[in-house]
């Protein structure tokens, strides 16, 4: 069983990703949700990890808000990939469970201090709460089982600019801080994140249940493969933060090599690049597993089969 934390700015993938946590009770103790502003505003990831928490019956895992700013740059958001309210238009209601009364970085830095060795951090947005956590408090890098971070494209192109991933280039700042930390990191990269694809003829097959969760999948890609990928000539849902999750507990399904990672902070053209050195090449100590390639016909037979054990 793994005690998870989930760092996360829901977001489509982000959804689909809790969604996974919570179809995987032999696998996955969500000990928290945190929320950070990345696909969009803090105020609206909060609201959606509520709302999505009360679509699932699962009201009593704890969600504290987070980060709405990166640690430097201002805000930079993906409304035109997830829509304007981060769900792809996806109208819940108005969620009734409410947040703890503490900042996510509280929460992180209390539940990884009182169980040395337990906790396994899974940052599925950007890293600003991680970093804070961080500064806050060192000894969390000591304390922490690991740190499972979706993030980075190394031998990749970007997926926001030609040499940068979202997560990290909506706060390169807060990347860098939580990749030196030298805690232990598994880096689910664009890598192997671009590999893990899931077509419209799968979601259709997911969603002949009509179950609340199921329905609500299939509207949010629905609007991303009507409105998201004509414009950018994709034909698949690449499931960049349910893969994330997924390492967490079943690393065994992605390909791991050692790297010695670093994000570019002053470039003009190529700020929140993640260069990546491996072998020979690398100038310092490996501080990350760096995922190179993942079976990605079993990661999503593992999804499917799970949500439609849990929610069909």
């Amino acid at each position: 069983m793994h005690r998870i934390i989930l760092d996360t700015d829901p977001g489509i993938d982000d959804a689909l990703a809790l969604f996974l946590a919570l179809a995987s009770p032999e696998d996955v103790h969500l000990e928290a949700i945190t929320t950070v502003g990345g696909n969009v505003n803090a105020h609206l990831t909060t609201s959606n990890a509520l709302a999505l928490l009360e679509l699932a019956d699962c009201t009593t895992i704890p969600v504290a808000r987070g980060s709405n700013r990166p640690i430097v740059r201002q805000a930079v958001y993906a409304e035109y990939v997830h829509g304007d309210n981060g769900l792809g238009g996806l109208q819940l209601p108005e969620p009734k469970i409410q947040t703890v009364d503490k900042h996510a970085v509280d929460v992180i830095i209390e539940q990884i201090m009182a169980a040395p060795g337990e906790i396994t951090l899974v940052p599925i947005g950007p890293l600003t709460n991680i970093a804070l956590a961080l500064r806050r408090e060192p000894r969390i890098a000591q304390s922490v089982r690991e740190v499972v971070i979706m993030g980075g494209a190394l031998r990749v192109p970007g997926n926001t600019t030609p040499t940068a991933e979202f997560n990290i280039y909506v706060d390169p700042h807060a990347a860098h801080i939580v990749l030196h930390a030298g805690w232990p990191i598994r880096l689910v990269s664009l890598d192997a994140t671009m590999q893990a694809e899931l077509c419209r003829e799968q979601v259709a097959v997911l969603a002949r249940s009509k179950s609340p969760v199921t329905a609500a999948i299939e509207q949010m890609l629905t609007y991303y493969f009507d409105v998201f990928s004509p414009q950018y000539g994709i034909s698949a849902f690449h499931m960049h933060d349910p893969l994330c999750l997924a390492a967490a507990f079943q690393p065994d399904l992605i390909t791991w090599e050692p790297a010695y990672v670093d994000v570019e902070l002053h470039g003009t053209l190529t700020l929140g690049e993640t260069v990546a050195y491996f072998g020979p090449y690398a100038t310092q100590p490996p501080n990350v597993l760096a995922a190179v390639g993942v079976d990605g016909k079993r990661f999503i037979q593992l999804f499917l089969e799970r949500i439609v054990e849990r929610f069909a």
